[in-house]
């Protein structure tokens, strides 16, 4: 979907929204900030940092099993990094390009690195669809009609996205070998350890997602039942993946405000709650660009680079290396 698209969703979203704030609204909302307990943001800040730490462990178990001989300290900081190129690009792919583009470090195995990051999202999404699924199916409120058919139906893209990768690489130049490179790298999942221990720590990831999001309405003295955030904290995040906005502008407020409606939760309060969450993401990604700026952390090469300075000039030899690794 063309940026220029998404932009223009977000941008009638958050449009919509304006229009349903009022002067009174605006008004409440100045006070929300102003009688903000900042002690309860900034903790949800803290559990954030907490679940990088916690993904970057995760990735570490993929690129491990990838042979990529990175530390943890290194994957922390490529995740940080990773962070901040999801905030300052319009797309929501753009940090796992630069994550990718680390991890390859210029070692010629750029389909290795993709595979170990693409396995970590996959570990991550599929643990929030089960989520999801689970609070459309839960939910003790009659939801409205677009957003149960919007988890399912994303979840159904989703999971028939994953499925036709073999179909699709197989129509690719040398079409045969990038299936069973994809096949090879998506079987990843089935060793059992790994399993276990990624799903593991995604299911940690998520709960603190959720966490964080309570400690945000809990500092905006927001009246939503704690076990309310497991059902919609879930739901929201889903639709943000959805690729018709930028960074889920506009699609997080709007959901919020939906769905937190039936609760008697204020338009105001609502657009707020759903404001300061982003802005957690926003600083802690804020500080990934502080580790790209000043990490000392291995720069990549050029892409066509060998880690001896020379150029890979024949590209099916360096795919072949990876199709190796992948395996």
């Amino acid at each position: 979907m063309s940026k220029l698209f998404r932009f223009g969703i977000s941008a009638a979203l958050i449009a919509w929204i304006v229009w349903k704030t009022d002067s009174s609204d605006w008004e409440r909302i100045r006070t929300a900030f102003a009688e903000m307990r900042v002690q309860y943001w900034l903790l949800a800040v803290g559990v954030l940092l907490v679940s990088q730490l916690l993904s970057a462990i995760r990735w570490r178990y993929f690129t491990d099993q990838l042979r990529f001989p990175r530390s943890l300290k290194q994957l922390t900081g490529f995740y940080f990094i990773g962070m901040y190129f999801n905030l300052l690009l319009p797309t929501s792919v753009g940090g796992d390009v630069v994550r990718a583009w680390y991890l390859d470090g210029g070692s010629r195995r750029r389909l290795a690195a993709f595979a170990a990051v693409f396995l970590d999202r996959l570990s991550g999404l599929v643990v929030l669809l089960a989520m999801a699924c689970l609070a459309v199916a839960l939910s003790p409120l009659e939801l409205p009609a677009w957003i149960p058919w919007g988890v399912w139906g994303t979840c159904a893209g989703i999971v028939a996205g994953v499925a036709a990768l073999p179909f699709v690489a197989g129509r690719l130049k040398n079409g045969e070998r990038r299936a069973q490179q994809v096949k090879t790298v998506l079987a990843t999942f089935r060793t059992p350890r790994l399993f276990a221990m990624t799903t593991a720590l995604s299911v940690l990831v998520q709960a603190a997602n959720v966490l964080l999001v309570w400690m945000v309405g809990v500092a905006l003295h927001a009246s939503v039942p704690g076990s309310f955030y497991w059902v919609f904290v879930p739901m929201v995040s889903l639709l943000t993946l959805l690729p018709i906005s930028v960074n889920g502008m506009g699609v997080r407020e709007g959901g919020t405000a939906l769905l937190l409606a039936p609760l008697g939760v204020s338009h105001d309060t609502a657009v707020t709650l759903a404001f300061l969450w982003f802005a957690v993401y926003a600083a802690t990604s804020l500080l990934g660009g502080v580790v790209y700026l000043f990490g000392r952390f291995p720069k990549p090469r050029s892409q066509e680079e060998g880690t001896d300075g020379s150029v890979d000039r024949d590209s099916d030899q360096g795919r072949e290396g990876q199709s190796r690794a992948a395996a």
